[in-house]
């Protein structure tokens, strides 16, 4: 397919940003933060061992997705360390800065950041915004989704976030293109509900299930009224027998049907309908009802999700969002859906405007990209296929009526203990890790699955790098053993981060627990370790002594959706 030569060159673009930016004595306005037309220059200057802090901090899969979280949201691992940041030559002082991001986005080199402008002066604000948004695109090579996607859904009327882009510089270095997503604070919601004083949570790899009402992370409002409709909801949807009519006095169906059917037209596999997870909902006072907001838009312009798919199923729909799939159960719904999504085709899908709209972002945001971002031309052409096959693999399988489809989904995933390990062990750091071998280094370890003692021999420990192909992650200790019951080799890797690995007491450690010669595809397969670990020595030169002790959980994932 021939692509449009790029309609600015790299030197007038720059020329073009420099003319564009404000005047350094200028008051920015909320609308300053999100042009259109040119990139942001948000240039961060921070103490250097505060950003190796922040940059390092990381957020644990084990910890992340326990299942206490079912409960009540478990707490992040991102604290904020003060900072300056100047935005298009506006300088604010003594601002907080902290890393953000669930699993999927973090990064050391380039993290996704907030900046809480409010920090130490708790009057500073633009326009009402305490706090800034800038996400890596990491998880999306052609850096346009969240930009194209907001667009695509404030155009539609589905209330969502305004979205500009952002070269960050961090202490004079570049990081490259972030998106600056507006947070879901106060002036959005004004904006978009003309009453502000609601009940606010955002989701992430949750659904209204029961025993999850306290899943959702409350951010605002009276959380007793808004979690006494959870509740409402929950048992709604737990009955099977839940009716159009009987959610939509929960949930407000015109606004749903809408954002439902623009994440399936953009194939957003990670929001609600798709993986129960990246949404808001707001408890609107001036309906009673919950209206679902769309957040972390780096997974769109996908014909297929990319988790746990099914070559079965429909590429205009999805429904593992419970409400959703509850609502497509009903031929009325699935009827709604088809004339909600027709009419987004007719008067919001427009293949030309979209094919431009990447032409004019591609020669825009061309100079400011990190190296890092080495996918994007070939990933924004990728969402060029996507955008002029859209309509076709859309109208081809929804023309004369929505396909069935019936499969459940299933709560959300959550990690469970089916063990215990302990260990003291006494070696030394080896560049070239041996997979295999069982006779080095002394090694005291006792393991527990399912209540049951697993009785070990041949035990055998060192430290390496995590993987054994060379420096990867992170620094690891190594136990291969064998299992008395059925001679099957046995091994664990407890990780820590980098500049953990020294003497110390209570490091957090995680890792995975493997048995035979097999290879399990897909977190479903795996065993995971989550403890701490003490050293009394440590270090990462060839023939160093590694000698401590570590205590733990073995964890199994459960659920993974569909």
């Amino acid at each position: 397919m021939n692509r449009h030569p790029k309609t600015i060159t790299t030197a007038l673009a720059t020329l073009l940003l420099a003319a564009s930016v404000p005047a350094a004595d200028k008051t920015l306005t909320l609308d300053d933060l999100f042009p259109t037309d040119r990139v942001l220059d948000v240039q961060i200057t921070v103490d250097e061992k505060a950003w190796d802090k922040i940059r390092h901090q990381s957020r644990n899969f084990v910890s992340a997705l326990h299942e206490k979280r079912k409960a009540a949201p478990i707490k992040g691992p991102y604290e904020y360390v003060n900072a300056n940041v100047t935005i298009d030559g506006v300088k604010f002082e003594k601002v907080g800065l902290r890393k953000k991001g669930f699993i999927g986005s973090q990064s050391t080199s380039r993290p996704s950041l907030k900046i809480k402008l409010n920090h130490t002066d708790n009057e500073r604000n633009i326009g009402g915004l305490t706090n800034l948004t800038m996400n890596n695109n990491k998880q999306d090579g052609s850096v346009v989704s969240q930009y194209l996607g907001y667009a695509l859904f404030n155009d539609a009327g589905s209330p969502a976030s305004r979205c500009a882009f952002a070269k960050v510089t961090v202490n004079g270095k570049n990081l490259g293109v972030y998106s600056h997503v507006e947070s879901l604070r106060k002036p959005l919601l004004a904006r978009a509900f003309g009453d502000d004083n609601g009940t606010l949570y955002e989701g992430t790899v949750v659904d209204f299930y029961d025993g999850w009402e306290g899943s959702l992370e409350h951010k605002r409002g009276d959380d007793k009224a808004g979690r006494e409709k959870i509740r409402q909801l929950i048992r709604l949807l737990e009955s099977g027998e839940a009716s159009e009519e009987a959610i939509g006095g929960l949930v407000d169906l015109d606004s749903f049907y809408r954002y439902w059917a623009i994440e399936g037209l953009l194939g957003f596999w990670d929001g609600y309908s798709g993986n129960s997870n990246n949404f808001f909902i707001y408890l609107n006072p001036k309906t009673d009802r919950f209206h679902f907001l769309p957040w972390g838009a780096d997974a769109l312009f996908r014909k297929r999700s990319m988790l746990n798919f099914d070559f079965r199923a429909p590429v205009s729909v999805k429904t593992k969002g419970r409400i959703a799939h509850q609502l497509y159960k009903l031929p009325e719904g699935r009827e709604r859906y088809r004339d909600t999504l027709h009419n987004l085709l007719e008067k919001h899908w427009d293949e030309k405007k979209l094919l431009a709209e990447c032409d004019r972002i591609e020669a825009l945001i061309q100079p400011h990209l990190h190296r890092e971002q080495y996918r994007f031309s070939r990933s924004l052409d990728g969402t060029r296929d996507f955008i002029e096959a859209r309509r076709r693999d859309l109208m081809k399988e929804t023309k004369d009526a929505m396909p069935i489809w019936r499969k459940e989904p299933k709560s959300p995933m959550v990690i469970t203990s089916i063990g215990k390990i302990k260990a003291r062990f006494s070696s030394k750091w080896l560049e070239d890790s041996p997979r295999e071998r069982t006779n080095i280094g002394v090694i005291e370890c006792t393991l527990s699955l399912d209540g049951r003692e697993v009785a070990l021999k041949d035990a055998g420990v060192h430290a390496s790098w995590t993987g054994g192909f060379g420096r990867s992650s992170k620094p690891s200790i190594r136990i291969v053993a064998t299992r008395a019951d059925n001679d099957q080799q046995v091994s664990f890797d407890l990780g820590m981060e980098e500049d953990a690995f020294r003497a110390g007491e209570n490091i957090l450690t995680g890792g995975v627990l493997r048995e035979g010669r097999g290879f399990s595809f897909g977190p479903l397969g795996m065993r995971f370790i989550s403890g701490k670990t003490r050293l009394t020595a440590a270090g990462m030169n060839e023939g160093d002594k590694v000698e401590g002790a570590f205590e733990g959980d073995v964890m199994k994932l459960i659920g993974m959706g569909r």
